[in-house]
C-alpha cells in the first residue's frame, strides 16, 4: 500500500491504534517532531510481533516511554563516545606522523608510498592514494601553501605533495585514512612504534583503530548503537578481556561494548583517560537496562527476551 503523510499527532495514534501505551499523547508527538518516525522504527521493531512478515501490531506492555528513554540513553552514549574518540582520533595522528618522519621520512615520501605494504589486490587501490584523495579534496589554507600546483587533469600529481611533511599532511587524512595507513606501516616499524608507545599490542592494534572508525562513523551519523552487531571487531588480549567482564560487565564479541573496552585499554595507555568505563559508561548503562543488554548482547529482531523488552 502506498504510504501517507501524517502529522506528528497522527504519528503518535497511529502507533497507539497498533497498541503501544502511549502515556501522553502531546509528548509524545513532540518527541516525533524532532526524532524522526522512520529512525525510531528501528527500535519499535523489537516490540511489534512480526515486522518483517508486515504485522507491526505492538506486544502486550509496549509501552512509548520506554522506548524514548532508551533513545534518548543511547544519545548520551553516544555523546560519551565522541568525547573520547575525538581526542583518540588526534593521538593517532600525532603519533602517526612523529613516528613515520623518524622512521621513513619527513616530507614528501608518504606521497609515493614509501613505507608502506601495498595490499595484494590493487584493484583496490594503493594504501597511499587515499591520503592523496583527502589531500587533493581539502581546502585547507594550510594543505595550499604546501602543494605544489602540478596537476594531470583535474588531479594533482604525488610530485604536488613533495615539500608537504607528514605532520602537516595528516591534519588532511580522515580517521579512516590514518587507520589505513597505520595498518600498513608494519614493515616500516611506524606499527610497532606506535603500539609500543601505547603499550599495546601490535597484533591487535590495527584492528582496535578501525573499531575506532567504525563506531565513530556511526556516532557522527547518529547511528543506533543498541542492538547493533559489529563488523569491524577489535582484537583484544585474553588477559584484558577477562580483566574487564570481571571487573565491568559481560560482553559479546560483536558489541558496542567490546568497541569501549578497547578504547579504554588505548586511552590509558595515551594518558588521555584510565577509568572511563567505570567514570562515563558504566553509570548510563547501569541506568538503562535495556539499553546496557543491547549494547553488551546485541540481539536481532525477535530474539530479546520480552521479559526485558516490558520490565524495563
Amino acid at each position: 500500500m502506498p504510504k501517507r503523510w501524517l502529522n506528528y499527532g497522527e504519528q503518535a495514534s497511529l502507533l497507539a491504534e497498533r497498541g503501544l501505551t502511549v502515556e501522553d499523547h502531546d509528548s509524545a508527538a513532540e518527541f516525533l517532531s524532532v526524532t524522526n518516525y522512520y529512525r525510531l522504527s528501528g527500535y519499535f521493531r523489537y516490540w511489534q510481533r512480526d515486522p518483517l512478515n508486515g504485522d507491526n501490531r505492538f506486544i502486550a506492555g509496549a509501552s512509548f516511554n520506554a522506548i524514548r528513554d532508551l533513545y534518548l540513553a543511547e544519545q548520551a552514549l553516544g555523546v560519551a563516545c565522541d568525547e573520547i574518540l575525538r581526542p583518540i582520533e588526534v593521538m593517532f595522528r600525532t603519533r602517526f606522523a612523529h613516528s613515520y618522519a623518524e622512521l621513513v621520512g619527513p616530507v614528501g615520501v608518504f606521497a609515493v608510498g614509501e613505507g608502506f605494504t601495498q595490499p595484494p589486490d590493487l584493484n583496490h587501490g594503493l594504501v597511499h592514494d587515499h591520503a592523496l584523495s583527502n589531500l587533493d579534496r581539502s581546502k585547507e589554507p594550510f594543505i595550499g601553501h604546501y602543494r605544489e600546483e602540478i596537476k594531470t587533469g583535474r588531479h594533482y600529481d604525488p610530485a604536488a605533495y613533495a615539500q608537504m611533511p607528514i605532520w602537516v599532511a595528516v591534519e588532511a587524512f580522515t580517521f579512516g585514512t590514518i587507520s589505513r595507513l597505520i595498518t600498513a606501516s608494519g614493515k616500516s616499524g611506524v606499527l610497532d612504534a606506535i603500539a609500543e608507545s601505547l603499550g599495546v599490542s601490535r597484533a591487535t592494534l590495527p584492528s582496535q583503530v578501525r573499531s575506532f572508525v567504525y563506531l565513530r562513523n556511526r556516532v557522527a551519523h547518529s547511528s543506533r548503537l543498541w542492538n547493533h552487531s559489529v563488523l569491524d571487531v577489535p582484537g583484544l588480549l585474553p588477559n584484558t578481556s577477562r580483566r574487564a567482564k570481571r571487573n565491568h560487565r559481560q560482553f559479546d564479541d560483536h558489541s558496542i561494548y567490546k568497541i569501549f573496552v578497547a578504547l579504554e585499554y588505548v586511552a590509558r595507555g595515551a594518558n588521555l583517560d584510565d577509568d572511563w568505563l567505570s567514570r562515563v559508561v558504566d553509570p548510563i548503562l547501569d541506568h538503562n537496562r535495556l539499553l546496557a543488554t543491547g549494547i553488551c548482547t546485541p540481539k536481532k529482531f525477535g530474539q530479546m527476551s520480552t521479559g526485558v523488552l516490558v520490565s524495563s
